[in-house]
């Protein structure tokens, strides 16, 4: 199972479904600026910050399309619903949104759907064994199977976080600065995701379909140089020259990245090469792997690579069902060099 997926996981939760053409709340009936002014809440010191979780990405856009036709009576009212429209249209694009859980997506992170359609909720709680999955017990019990408390990747999962609540800020107001700061969080997000993708083993499977994630090989130079060569079993890479990589080690998960510039790649005797150029304290990462297949993911702008130290958290998610479904990579997928389980 994967390590904590970015969430506002401490906070209190607010459930948020459509049934029969209308929107329901786990606090019962909502107007459209409540609940708006629950999404827009960023204040961290605040014991009143809480989570909007909602079962599907169905649900995701129907609840956009009734925030056009909320009803407010103050214009404080009015600039909060049409704020959250605002926000509500990113978080559908973005890879993840930390403050607006969509339990499907969240599932999906975790398993292989048994199933086609992922974003089927009650094909999910079939699966995991949760009776009425759209009530607020079983939408809770969803929640806790798809997100736990602790992660030894606490940081990373800090920095998605205050990016998705940098989006969040950006698109309370409307303007062309405005629509450029959130754009540069929306970067900023998809790049952390990015690395999260390539740490989580049970992310990682999806990384590597989408070539975010390289496998590589590094070998042991025959004499002295500046420079690690390594091999890439599936072809080109979609690094740049001078692109940072780091290393994920698979043997050592809670390490800190390190890695070097990209300085070159090609073909060479029939097998796809690239090499990089350590920094000053990426040598080990390539040393200690020589011979044994690693992972390589470009770097953040501007990002740190201590992340791995774990967060303290008050909450110890939820007991795993008896029956999990397990992540078992699709054969196409294990045609291409990748494990077939990961657990």
């Amino acid at each position: 199972m994967s390590e904590t997926l970015p969430s506002l996981h401490v906070r209190e939760k607010l459930f948020v479904w459509v049934e029969k053409g209308r929107v329901r709340t786990s606090d019962g009936p909502m107007k459209g600026h409540e609940i708006a002014a629950v999404l827009l809440n960023t204040d961290n010191e605040s014991g009143s910050r809480r989570e909007i979780v909602m079962p599907t990405m169905r649900d995701l856009r129907l609840v956009i399309r009734a925030f056009s036709k909320a009803r407010f009576t103050t214009i404080d009212q009015r600039n909060s619903v049409l704020a959250a429209r605002r926000i509500l249209d990113v978080a559908l694009v973005t890879p993840w949104f930390s403050s607006l859980t969509i339990l499907t997506r969240a599932l999906t992170a975790r398993s292989w759907a048994p199933f086609d359609d992922t974003d089927d909720l009650t094909a999910w709680a079939r699966a995991l064994g949760i009776p009425d999955p759209r009530s607020t017990t079983g939408l809770t019990d969803l929640y806790r199977l798809a997100i736990r408390g602790t992660s030894t990747h606490g940081a990373l999962c800090t920095r998605i976080t205050s990016a998705s609540d940098r989006i969040t800020r950006a698109r309370a107001f409307p303007g062309p600065l405005n629509d450029a700061q959130a754009f540069v969080a929306m970067e900023t997000l998809g790049d952390q995701w990015r690395t999260l993708c390539a740490v989580d083993e049970t992310l990682r499977p999806y990384s590597l379909a989408a070539r975010h994630t390289i496998a590589a090989t590094p070998e042991r130079p025959t004499r002295e140089t500046a420079t690690e060569r390594l091999v890439i079993p599936g072809g080109p890479v979609p690094f740049r020259n001078s692109s940072t990589v780091w290393v994920v080690d698979p043997t050592s998960p809670d390490s800190d990245l390190r890695g070097g510039k990209v300085s070159g790649f090609g073909y060479d005797h029939g097998q796809f090469i690239l090499e990089v150029t350590p920094d000053a304290k990426g040598s080990w990462s390539f040393r200690a792997a020589y011979g044994r297949q690693i992972y390589l993911v470009e770097a953040p702008f501007g990002a740190s690579p201590r992340f791995s130290h774990k967060e303290p958290s008050p909450w110890d998610g939820g007991i795993p069902p008896v029956d999990p479904v397990q992540r078992l990579v699709p054969a196409e997928l294990a045609l291409a060099g990748m494990a077939t389980s990961a657990s």
